[in-house]
């Protein structure tokens, strides 16, 4: 058999960055999210999303349906709302 050559990886004009300053928080891939406007749904965190020619912005994100990733959206980053931090409880014996 032939080994297959590989293509180079070509540039493009959007750049992904996979953690997001909001607030005082960091938002990483793969945390949950609500977006505003969006009743009842819930939203996996995937990356944020720059066009380096407009620098216009976006968020990318995995909608969830009862706990299974069930789509592809994005939204503006201007409409994240972010789930609070469960804390664990502690035993004390």
């Amino acid at each position: 058999m032939n080994k297959r050559k590989l293509a180079p990886v070509q540039e493009t004009k959007f750049e992904k960055v996979r953690e997001m300053q909001i607030g005082n928080r960091v938002l990483v891939a793969g945390e949950v999210i609500k977006i505003t406007g969006e009743y009842g749904s819930r939203f996996k965190f995937d990356s944020l999303v720059t066009n380096k020619e407009t620098g216009v912005q976006w968020v990318d994100c995995f909608e969830l349906s009862k706990g299974v990733v069930s789509g592809w959206r994005s939204f503006r980053s201007d409409r994240i709302k972010l789930m609070p931090i469960k804390r664990g409880k502690k035993n004390v014996n």
